[in-house]
């Protein structure tokens, strides 16, 4: 068995985690190890018990219990990755020596004892534990592994999520939006986009394009989030002055062009200054806001900081990188003053918001009963954002990383190159290989063109290097393959351009690749419910990936190999049940695939 896995993955192919834990599991009891996990979590002393298989160690060779150790690693990395935790309790018999030595090692191996800075690869899942713990639990002791012996392991409860009977909450959310004005913003990898409301009704949308992996400090993140908050602030304030002046029109004007997608950060902070002078103190004072971020957030504050979003940050020597992120951290504080004396601020993670964001609407559709059940939603865009929201509209406080989760145990090919160059299956953040950032994701499209298309359409990839979409360049002296972001970012333009393929080209090649993000994100799926423990939840996507028709049915295609028990439905227009995504639907210039989320903020932000 171990030796057709290493052929496989040394052939280039994909080793999926599931088959081989499957294969591992189905193993005689004389012919394998078995540890059980028992993880403590973040909050109310909650158990989560796991139980890993490896075959015995004895008779492999070297690159054999290479390989096991990798698996088993990989595992619990992703047990850690969506879940957090305080403490992880493995029960063995010690008596296998071999084994007892493995489970010693993961403290090492996960870098417990290492300072957050110098932790690389799997430890990284550790920097989110401890930033989650000094915000949620700060007086238990750090993170660490405990082996123990079976005998002493304690009965564990297996709780499983349970259905709810009320959906009352997610439709009050949608309620008494009348006199208040409230700002939703959908923070991105590659865009922001935000709408303001006001007594119900959208008066605004807003579309901002940036490239935040190339900061270098948290102030480069956060002073745009701010910017559009003040131009929306500054929009809504001139709209609302009871001045009448030539000035007055001329800065209507100007605010209109500063709402414009491509204008300026300097075009912006000029027309939202001369607003602010003009009103003085006649400005409008905001509701509330609600944003969601693509990173780790518990009660308000951003407390990841190991996502690819500011890996320029943490790169970055010449500052304190704790320190630095602290300001990231305290987003809400800044964006308090935007908003009145007793207004709020809410945020939390992407994934979160469009799972809250579905539930809202379909609590609104003519089937609201089937909310009860919980959402769960994957977002597909720059990477993969994933979100659940219970029955009773609560949001559990777990990393829920699912990006970061490693799913492909093979592809020795495409392991060895840089996390960078298109065809690397290595995470841009932790440069482990397999996890999901380079299969969900636009990531994942791009890498897959370069598989397919120089072998079975050489034309295509022609066309690729042609429009610039892709560029071979030298990096630490090797050759390799890169989307250009300067001058121009042609991220989008590259997505945009393999969306479009599929209908125009009608080839297997381009099939091929949309059906594999969706056996992807069927592996996914079954991943995430074997670490959470979901129940029946509705499962949604968003993002870019699935706006397109076409490609979305390739995806649902995909899904549909690996399971037929996993049921995916798109948030585009169907979904538009309440009063504010309805006017969404109706827009004749953006789509509900576009900005659903930001509706859904402004829904969240409305919750007290």
């Amino acid at each position: 068995m171990l030796k057709k896995f290493l052929e496989r993955a040394k052939a280039g192919e994909p080793l999926y985690i599931n088959d081989v834990c499957k294969s591992f599991n189905g193993l005689d009891v004389s012919e394998r190890y078995s540890m059980h996990c028992m993880l403590t979590l973040l909050e109310n002393n909650e158990k989560r018990l796991f139980d890993i298989h490896i075959p015995r160690l004895d008779h492999l060779n070297q690159e054999e219990i290479d390989f096991i150790k990798h698996y088993l690693w990989a595992d619990i990395y992703n047990i850690l990755s969506g879940l957090g935790g305080i403490a992880m309790h493995v029960y063995i018999d010690t008596d296998h020596l071999d084994l007892k030595k493995l489970i010693n090692e993961l403290n090492d191996v996960f870098q417990i004892h290492k300072k957050s800075t110098e932790r690389i690869g799997y430890g990284k899942c550790i920097n989110v534990i401890d930033r989650m713990m000094r915000t949620l639990c700060p007086e238990e002791p750090p993170f660490r592994f405990i082996a123990c012996e079976l005998s002493e392991m304690p009965n564990i409860d297996v709780a499983t999520e349970s259905n709810y009977e009320d959906a009352s909450f997610f439709n009050k959310v949608t309620e008494d939006l009348e006199g208040k004005i409230i700002c939703g913003m959908d923070i991105g990898g590659t865009d922001i986009k935000l709408v303001l409301v006001k007594d119900g009704i959208i008066d605004c949308y807003k579309e901002y394009d940036w490239f935040p992996a190339l900061f270098t400090t948290s102030n480069q993140l956060i002073e745009p989030i701010c910017l559009l908050v003040r131009l929306l602030r500054a929009k809504i304030s001139l709209d609302l002055s009871t001045k009448m002046s030539q000035e007055k029109t001329s800065l209507l004007s100007d605010v209109d062009s500063a709402l414009d997608k491509d204008a300026t950060d300097d075009h912006m902070l000029e027309v939202i200054s001369k607003v602010e002078k003009y009103l003085h103190d006649d400005m409008v004072e905001i509701d509330a806001i609600g944003l969601c971020y693509p990173d780790v957030v518990v009660h308000n504050k951003v407390v990841g900081g190991e996502c690819y979003k500011v890996r320029g940050i943490r790169n970055n020597t010449s500052i304190n990188f704790e320190e630095d992120f602290l300001s990231l951290t305290n987003l809400d504080n800044r964006l308090q003053q935007y908003v009145k004396e007793d207004g709020i601020v809410r945020m939390i993670n992407d994934g979160p918001m469009a799972s809250f964001t579905a539930a809202v609407e379909i609590a609104a559709s003519t089937s609201p009963k089937i909310v009860t059940k919980g959402v769960l939603a994957y977002t597909l865009g720059t990477e993969l954002g994933t979100g659940w929201v219970k029955g009773n509209g609560s949001i559990p406080n777990i990393p829920l990383e699912i990006y970061n989760l490693i799913i492909d145990l093979g592809s020795f090919v495409e392991k060895q190159y840089p996390p960078d160059d298109i065809r690397s299956i290595n995470n841009f953040n932790t440069n482990l290989s397999g996890t999901i950032q380079k299969f969900c994701s636009q990531s994942g499209i791009f890498r897959m063109a370069l598989k397919y298309f120089p072998k079975e359409r050489p034309d295509l990839f022609n066309e690729l290097l042609e429009k610039d979409y892709v560029i071979e360049q030298i990096v630490d002296g090797q050759p390799g393959y890169y989307v250009p972001t300067e001058p121009k970012d042609q991220r989008k333009a590259f997505l945009e351009h393999m969306m479009s393929l599929p209908e125009r080209e009608n080839d297997e090649t381009n099939s091929k690749i949309w059906r594999n993000i969706g056996v992807s994100l069927a592996i996914t799926y079954l991943e995430t419910n074997k670490i959470i423990k979901l129940g029946t939840p509705n499962l949604m996507a968003f993002g870019r990936l699935v706006k397109n028709s076409r490609c979305f049915e390739l995806i649902k295609e995909g899904v549909k190999s690996v399971s037929d028990d996993i049921s995916l439905e798109v948030a585009d227009a169907s979904l538009a049940n309440t009063s504010l995504m309805k006017q969404l639907e109706n827009s004749p210039h953006y789509t509900v695939a576009q900005f659903a989320q930001a509706i859904g903020a402004v829904y969240y932000a409305n919750h007290i």
